[in-house]
C-alpha cells in the first residue's frame, strides 16, 4: 500500500472519534448556553462579591458587596446634601441571607429591609472594628479608642470631638446656668401668659402655603429673632430689605435683650417681647466670637425658641445679620414631613459633626420630638458657656436626637439658602 493510501486509511479510522468529539462539543456548548444568564442585568449579579467569598463568614454576615458610597448615602437620606458627605468613591454593604435577586443596578440590595449606616474616618493609622451581635440591643454609637500606654488594657476611650474648646463646665459655670434656669422656670407660667397674646397676633399672618401643610396641633408659624442694642442696626437692615422686596414679615416677634431695643421697635410697629425672668443682657455688641456678650446672648437664643415651641407654634429663627431674597415659607411647606430645617454652616470640623447645622437660621416644627429637643438644649446652657458656642452644643444634640428619637433633619442647600 502506498503512503497516500496509508494516510487515507488513517483518516477513515479517526472519523468516528472526531464525530464523537464534535457531537460532545455541541452538547457542552448547548448546556453552557442554557445555564448562562440571558440578560446583561443577570450577568452582573453580585451574590456576593466573588472577591470576598468567605471573608465575612463567622463575623455575622454572609453577603457583601461594594457600592457607590455617595449614591448609597443619598438613597438612604437625601436630606443631607452631597457636599457634606465627602469621602471615598466606594462603600461596603454587608448582609445576611440570600442576595440572589440583587443586581448592580440597585444601589442597596432589595433584601435590606433595614440598614445601619456607619460613617467613619479612614485615616492611615485609623482602623474600624466592625462587629456583629446576636442581640438587637446593640450600641448605637461609633466609639473612638486610642492606644494609651498608661491604660491597663492598652486602649483608652476618647471624645469624638478633637477641638480643645470642648471642655467640661466647672462648678461656677454650672451655678450660673442653674441660676438662670431657676429664674425662668420659677416664673414660667407668667412668661407663657405674657407671650401667648403676641404669638396669637403674629400667627394670624402665617403664610397661606405653609398653613395648608402644617400639623393639626400647630397653632401657627412665626418668625423670631433676638437682639440687643448693639445689633439693632442689623435688624433694621433686615426690616428695610423685606419692605423693599415686599415680603410680608408681619409674623415676626423680636425678643428684646434691653429696654432701648424694645422701645425702638415698638415705635415702628414691630411685635416685641421681653420679660425679666429671661435675665439681663449686655446692651453692646459682642466684640468677638465666644466672648462674654456673645455667650450671654446664647441664653436668649435658647429660651426664645423653647418658649415659642412649648406654646405650640412652628418657628423660624434667624440671626439679625441676614436678609431674604424671597419668602421661605413656601419652600418649607413642600416638606411637612421634616421636623427641622437648618442652614449649612460650611465648617466641616468635628465640633459641628455629623450634620453641620448653622444655628443662625433654622425652622422647627412643633411636635413631641422638637419639644424635647428645645427643652434639652435649655438645660445645657452650662455646656454652651463652657464651649463658648451655642452651635457646637446644638450640633451634638441634634445628631443624637436624629439617631435616638428619629428627629427628621434637612440641611438646606447652600445655593438656595
Amino acid at each position: 500500500m502506498s503512503a497516500a493510501q496509508d494516510a487515507d486509511a488513517a483518516k477513515e479510522d479517526d472519523a468516528p472519534a472526531l464525530r464523537k468529539l464534535f457531537v460532545a462539543g455541541i452538547a457542552i456548548g448547548a448546556l453552557v448556553a442554557l445555564t448562562l444568564p440571558t440578560t446583561t442585568q443577570e450577568r452582573r449579579r453580585l451574590t456576593p462579591d466573588p472577591q470576598l467569598n468567605g471573608c465575612f463568614e463567622g463575623a455575622g454576615w454572609n453577603s457583601a458587596t461594594r457600592v457607590d458610597r455617595l449614591a448609597a448615602l443619598q438613597e438612604v437620606n437625601p436630606d443631607i446634601p452631597a457636599s457634606i458627605q465627602t469621602g471615598p468613591t466606594r462603600a461596603w454593604v454587608l448582609g445576611r441571607g440570600s442576595w440572589e435577586s440583587y443586581s448592580s443596578d440597585e444601589v442597596i440590595p432589595s433584601a435590606c429591609e433595614e440598614i445601619d449606616v456607619v460613617v467613619a474616618h479612614s485615616g492611615a493609622d485609623r482602623c474600624l472594628l466592625l462587629s456583629g451581635a446576636a442581640s438587637s440591643a446593640v450600641p448605637h454609637h461609633v466609639t473612638r479608642w486610642e492606644r494609651h500606654p498608661s491604660s491597663p488594657t492598652g486602649w483608652s476611650v476618647v471624645s469624638r470631638i478633637r477641638e480643645s474648646r470642648q471642655r467640661m463646665p466647672g462648678e461656677g459655670t454650672r451655678k450660673r446656668a442653674r441660676t438662670l434656669a431657676a429664674r425662668l422656670y420659677s416664673r414660667l407660667d407668667d412668661v407663657f401668659a405674657s407671650l401667648e397674646p403676641l404669638l396669637k397676633k403674629a400667627a394670624v399672618h402665617t403664610h397661606p402655603a405653609y398653613k395648608a401643610t402644617m400639623g393639626s396641633n400647630t397653632k401657627g408659624a412665626v418668625l423670631i429673632m433676638c437682639v440687643n442694642w448693639g445689633n439693632l442696626d442689623l435688624l433694621m437692615n433686615f426690616l428695610r430689605s423685606a419692605c423693599d422686596k415686599q415680603i410680608d414679615i408681619q409674623n415676626l416677634i423680636v425678643f428684646a435683650a434691653d429696654p432701648k431695643v424694645e422701645k425702638a421697635l415698638k415705635a415702628i410697629g414691630v411685635l416685641v417681647f421681653s420679660h425679666d425672668a429671661l435675665g439681663s443682657f449686655t446692651a453692646g455688641a459682642a466684640r468677638s466670637y465666644g466672648d462674654h456678650t456673645f455667650v450671654e446672648m446664647m441664653w436668649l437664643k435658647l429660651t426664645c425658641v423653647y418658649l415659642v415651641n412649648a406654646l405650640g407654634y412652628d418657628l423660624l429663627f434667624q440671626d439679625a445679620d441676614l436678609y431674604w431674597w424671597r419668602e421661605p415659607w413656601s419652600f418649607f411647606a413642600t416638606r411637612p414631613d421634616i421636623d427641622t430645617f437648618w442652614m449649612d454652616d460650611g465648617a466641616r470640623t468635628s465640633r459641628f459633626a455629623p450634620l453641620y447645622p448653622n444655628t443662625g437660621y433654622y425652622l422647627i416644627r412643633h411636635n413631641p420630638r422638637t419639644a424635647l429637643l428645645c427643652e434639652t438644649l435649655v438645660g445645657m446652657y452650662d455646656v454652651v458657656l463652657a464651649w463658648q458656642s451655642h452651635q457646637a452644643v446644638v450640633s451634638q444634640v441634634l445628631g443624637e436626637f436624629h439617631a435616638l428619637h428619629a428627629l427628621t433633619v434637612k440641611i438646606l442647600d447652600k445655593i438656595e439658602f
